[in-house]
């Protein structure tokens, strides 16, 4: 009976350490074409299996779909856009159903997989812009980064403890 508990206790603590990204968004389709690419030659790409990340700039909710406007940023290895001040460009993402703006809103990382659609287009302010559109099969919405905070060490600080030391000085005191 104790093995019993104990095999449970041990399936339950594995589970709850599965990871909540979907397969999809953490691994890249084989040949998935850029952002670049795709503005360039739309009818080649037409169709492409897609993995876009980026910070959402907007959210428009439709009748029956939610387009969000997502700025391209460079994805890591488990699909979470980079903090990089380049990006690529912006592509728009079409999701099926209601997404509530005050969760999807502006600045959260965002990461889809989906089939590029077509070329629309639109405005960011003023300036015309050609969006890929995505039609998103899944996608996962990032939780935002913790700020890290840095302590500088003082001038009387013992240098010899510092590569060892992780705590801020006034910890020991």
């Amino acid at each position: 009976m104790l093995w019993r508990i104990s095999l449970a206790f041990i399936f339950l603590a594995l589970g709850a350490c599965a990871s909540q990204v979907p397969v999809m968004i953490r691994q890249p389709p084989p040949e998935s074409p850029s952002l670049n690419a795709v503005q360039e030659d739309i009818a080649h790409y037409q169709g492409s299996i897609v993995r876009w990340g980026g910070t959402i700039a907007s959210i428009q909710n439709k009748a029956e779909t939610t387009i969000i406007e997502i700025v391209a940023r460079e994805l890591g290895n488990d699909g979470r856009p980079k903090e990089t001040d380049f990006s690529p460009g912006r592509f728009w993402a079409q999701v099926e159903g209601f997404l509530e703006p005050v969760i999807y809103q502006k600045g959260r990382g965002m990461t889809v997989y989906g089939s590029v659609e077509k070329l629309v287009e639109g405005q960011i302010g003023e300036y015309p812009y050609l969006f890929p559109l995505v039609q998103v099969r899944t996608y996962h919405l990032w939780e935002p980064r913790e700020a890290r905070y840095y302590y500088p060490y003082p001038y009387y600080y013992p240098y010899s403890y510092y590569p060892y030391h992780f705590y801020p000085f006034w910890y020991y005191w």
